[in-house]
């Protein structure tokens, strides 16, 4: 088994990165955020990132902090899949238990971008949830990373690709990364 978890700040190319690795290598994806979308449609609630923010601090409250990344684990291995992606991992523990459970067969690879270019590639896609202003945009950054400990969870990052050109730049950066760490 092979498992990347990809870490990124909003509007870095997450995605991105994700579709490009799931169609050129065959990868799969498990993504946190919809085991938190999933919760909020039972809840009838909005999926913008403040109701999935106040889910996600519900849950771990209640079910303790390692809550999400234990039903990553689940559903990859009842997935049975050979190779996957987790998206969304933000807190450490996001990365740490799936870390522990897969071991040597898991990187984590983070996609950065500039914040001036994250925003503009967000005001662009327009998904539900997506800040209006700049100012806004720094606004949720800076809540979701004091949230998540996101500082200490880039601590255990593995690999990091920068994404601030071409998507070709960044399919390039990923194609290089992934022949050199055999998970190609």
């Amino acid at each position: 088994m092979k498992v990347i978890g990809v870490i990124g700040l909003i509007g870095a190319g997450k995605d991105s990165a994700n579709e490009y690795i799931m169609e050129q290598y065959d990868y799969r994806l498990v993504h946190f955020g919809d085991i938190v979308r999933e919760i909020a449609k039972k809840m009838n609630k909005e999926p913008n990132r403040d109701n999935l923010l106040a889910i996600q601090r519900e849950y771990t409250k209640k079910h303790g902090i390692d809550y999400f990344a234990k039903e990553v684990v689940k559903r990859i291995e009842k997935g049975g899949f050979d190779k996957v992606i987790i998206n969304g991992i933000r807190r450490p523990v996001d990365a740490s238990v799936p870390k522990q459970r897969f071991g040597k067969s898991m990187i984590l690879l983070q996609v950065d971008a500039d914040p001036k270019i994250r925003f503009e590639r967000m005001s662009k896609r327009g998904r539900v949830g997506d800040p209006k202003t700049f100012g806004e945009f720094r606004r949720q950054e800076n809540a979701e990373a004091k949230a998540f400990d996101f500082k200490d969870t880039l601590k255990l990052v593995d690999y990091k690709v920068t994404n601030n050109g071409t998507l070709e730049e960044l399919h390039k950066q990923i194609d290089k990364l992934l022949e050199k760490t055999g998970f190609d």
